[in-house]
């Protein structure tokens, strides 16, 4: 297991290459040094010309949101800055935090715009989140298959040709993509929602039906309705503490007086719902990082902390699975602690961990 000379990723990230000892991700923040932005900055003034108004006094574009800091930037983006009226689209949360809750209650309030929001079925997360948990080591598989489909699927149906998503995960913090795009078409490609073979995944009962919230509509399909999908973090410079910066000017609230998570280095990242980190927490058994090394990471490249810094607190928080965070994903799904474990167990990578005889796993490798 090898890290990054620059920031604390290691080379078990899927898709991630080292190049010279540098992780893609950092060099790909370093490109972003040379790009013209005001350049960019045209190029999403012309795309938005070319819809603006484009359904009179309705809706021109669609934004994907969840309403944390990214949410709020991109609608200051969209709406206050480029004078666009966005129709925001999003996927409901099956808990929430008072934090989450009210910052996505937020969003409508400080921008003034209207919310079309999925609430999954109950039903059909409990059985494939806990297929997801034995099969794939990705407890909320579910949900974030239905944050990925249904903006796309709700646009087309309202009739709107433009979609904006944040950022492009894959091109932002290491994957397969090269080169950077603009077009967000193919982004159930880019290895956060695993893919399945849903016959397989109709058990208990389920149909097609039941779990089509979470299928990705085809390319064809989207083409051929005249869907625009587009990252926005091709058009401006993305960067996750500057968002959270400008969401705080837009009334964005962390979670400080909340709840102080135990395994992050913030409380300002994906705080809208606790059981949804669990997928988070997985990265560590299966790849040896998880939270804390990402944000550390972003941190080291955007220059707010060195990576000497960071070692320090990713070997403190990286590995804690926070119990808020524990409690409520098995109150969820509806197993106790000693069923999570027992699965949990099967997902530790004998390449990365050992297991003392008294069950407990323990680091093979070192971050320095």
């Amino acid at each position: 297991m090898k890290f990054c000379n620059k920031c604390v990723m290691p080379d078990t990230r899927p898709g991630i290459e080292f190049i010279n000892g540098t992780c893609t991700a950092c060099i790909n923040y370093e490109k972003k040094k040379n790009i013209d932005w005001d350049k960019r900055w045209n190029e999403l003034e012309r795309l938005c010309e070319k819809f603006r108004g484009c359904n009179g006094d309705g809706y021109d574009c669609a934004i994907a949101v969840s309403g944390g800091k990214d949410s709020h930037f991109q609608i200051h983006v969209i709406k206050e800055l480029l004078k666009m009226n966005p129709l925001l689209i999003s996927v409901s949360n099956f808990s929430w935090t008072q934090t989450g809750l009210k910052n996505f209650t937020n969003i409508s309030d400080s921008f003034g715009c209207d919310i079309i929001s999925l609430s999954p079925n109950m039903k059909v997360f409990r059985i494939i989140s806990r297929l997801a948990l034995e099969k794939l080591g990705s407890p909320m598989w579910y949900v974030d298959a239905a944050i990925y489909a249904f903006p796309y699927k709700m646009a087309m149906q309202m009739g709107l040709n433009l979609l904006f998503y944040g950022e492009n995960v894959n091109y932002e913090y290491g994957g397969s993509q090269k080169e950077e795009i603009s077009s967000a078409l193919k982004q159930f490609e880019n290895d956060v929602v695993k893919p399945i073979d849903i016959d397989e995944w109709c058990v208990e009962g389920l149909t097609r039906k039941d779990l089509n919230a979470a299928v990705f509509p085809s390319y064809d399909e989207i083409t051929s309705s005249g869907l625009e999908p587009v990252y926005l973090s091709y058009f401006v410079p993305w960067d996750t503490h500057h968002n959270y910066l400008v969401a705080t000017k837009h009334g964005f609230s962390h979670m400080d007086h909340e709840w102080k998570r135990e395994g992050t280095l913030e409380q300002y990242n994906q705080i809208d719902n606790p059981g949804y980190l669990i997928n988070q927490w997985f990265k560590y058994p299966k790849f040896g990082h998880s939270s804390a090394t990402e944000m550390a990471s972003r941190w080291i490249r955007a220059g707010l902390i060195t990576r000497e810094e960071s070692i320090r607190m990713v070997k403190k928080r990286d590995q804690i699975l926070d119990q808020c965070i524990l409690e409520d994903y098995l109150s969820l799904i509806g197993i106790s602690k000693k069923e999570f474990w027992k699965i949990a167990d099967r997902w530790y990578n004998t390449e990365l961990f050992e297991k003392n005889r008294f069950g407990v796993w323990n680091e093979k490798f070192e971050l320095e």
